[in-house]
């Protein structure tokens, strides 16, 4: 059975869809990943396929070992507001990539060093969970890659 949830920040009660129908849920996740929901006054325990966290994850697995340089974070469950870069750009450190809303606040988040952008996860509209990979980097001395 899929389920598609429409992203919430700080709150527990989001819209669903499944099958056609329009639905309220109270969705909780646990320390392990693992999301209970509860439809209609019945409870459910559900693994969820994080359309997000599948597409960083199949990139980095056809990127090899990756290029070394830390790729830039969610620091706090939020939603994406802005994305500030692309594929290819070259940045500086202490440039902003990403704008989050996390507690009605806008963060800036910045790069840490000089570096190309490799690839980008982050959407704006999307929600985030803490630790979600948004940017990924490569040196500036690593050849481009063709489009």
């Amino acid at each position: 059975m899929e389920l598609e949830l429409a992203p919430a920040v700080d709150n527990p009660v989001r819209s669903a869809r499944l099958g056609g129908r329009s639905l309220r849920v109270l969705a909780h996740r646990g320390p392990s990943g693992a999301w209970t929901l509860d439809v209609g006054g019945r409870r459910y325990h559900a693994e969820v396929n994080d359309r997000g966290q599948e597409a960083v994850r199949q990139a980095r697995k056809a990127s090899g070992a990756g290029s070394g340089l830390a790729p830039l974070k969610a620091p706090m469950p939020g939603m994406v507001m802005r994305v500030e870069v692309a594929v290819g750009d070259e940045v500086a450190a202490g440039q902003g990539l990403v704008i989050v809303e996390a507690m009605k606040m806008e963060n800036e988040l910045k790069a840490t060093t000089a570096a190309r952008v490799r690839a980008v996860h982050a959407v704006p509209g999307a929600a985030v969970e803490k630790e979600m990979i948004l940017v990924e980097f490569e040196a500036l001395d690593a050849p481009e890659e063709a489009p």
